[in-house]
């Protein structure tokens, strides 16, 4: 009995992740939140739209490059509203504070990728790294501010 619920609560697990981040074919998905992305994003053209689930919400994450090259990302609620836009960012190019922060938070932090978030929720502005501190892989956000907003430090692999 305890193995059938295991294997089932396994089973659900399993699907629950699975439709947590599928891919989707641009023309599958709703025009409201297309519309929402295009407006966004106006003269992009779309590599990639997925939809996860957040907080019982889907989220529909539409990615492309910009005209400058960059890796852009507008994430769509289901209800067709703007939740967030990530962009690519130079890690040369950061505001004073941010980079104080990040230097006094992980001095010697090696860079991995940089994104410019731009958020419908408080703070707005968040700088969001991915990259590697003392040899194991860090995520860290910071606002625009200077505020540290997360800051993991995983296992070595």
């Amino acid at each position: 009995m305890t193995r059938a619920i295991a294997a089932a609560s396994l089973s659900l697990l399993c699907a629950t992740v699975a439709s947590a981040n599928t891919e989707l074919a641009l023309d599958d998905v709703p025009e409201k939140i297309l519309d929402t992305a295009i407006r966004t994003a106006p003269g992009v053209t779309f590599d990639r739209v997925s939809i996860e689930i957040e907080n019982g919400v889907s989220i529909y994450e539409f990615e492309a490059t910009d005209h400058a090259g960059r890796h852009i990302e507008i994430d769509v609620t289901e209800d067709g509203e703007l939740e967030e836009i990530e962009m690519e960012f130079d890690f040369d190019d950061l505001p004073a504070g941010v980079a104080a922060t990040l230097n006094d938070t992980v001095p010697g932090f090696t860079p991995g990728y940089v994104e410019f978030s731009v958020r419908q929720t408080a703070p707005i502005y968040v700088y969001e790294f991915d990259g590697a501190y003392e040899g194991r892989p860090v995520d860290i956000e910071i606002a625009e501010d200077g505020e540290l907003l997360i800051f993991t430090h995983g296992l070595s692999s």
